[in-house]
């Protein structure tokens, strides 16, 4: 009996991260027109993670998406000045499902990623 808990634990937690896997994407884009294109087209109702160079946010450039333009920037955090804080901003009005993203990262990173939400 006592053997087969360990069994039966393990099949619980592979179902568990089956049905996170299946709430929260992942997209990597190593370029801004990549970025625009892959965000664009996630579903806002889901939660998102997208891995990103660093160097996307250093022209506070905007991603382009039917819903409006979300902003991409990034500043010194306040409370860790060996940290940047990472912004992928949703358009201010209301036109549907929009989804906010956030992420921190040292200053020195090359790779960083965002946690999107749904708002």
């Amino acid at each position: 009996m006592r053997s087969t808990i360990p069994i039966v634990m393990a099949g619980v937690l592979v179902l568990a991260e089956a049905a996170v896997a299946q709430r929260t994407s992942i997209i990597e884009a190593s370029s801004h027109g990549e970025l625009q294109e892959k965000f664009c087209a996630a579903d806002p109702r889901k939660e998102l993670v997208l891995v990103l160079p660093a160097r996307l946010f250093v022209d506070s450039e905007q991603v382009i998406c039917d819903g409006g333009p979300y902003k991409l920037y990034r500043i010194v955090s306040t409370y860790d000045t060996d940290d940047f804080e990472y912004w992928l901003d949703p358009p201010f009005y209301e036109r549907g499902k929009r989804l906010g993203c956030d992420g921190k990262a040292g200053r020195n990173m090359q790779t960083v990623a965002l946690n999107c939400r749904p708002l």
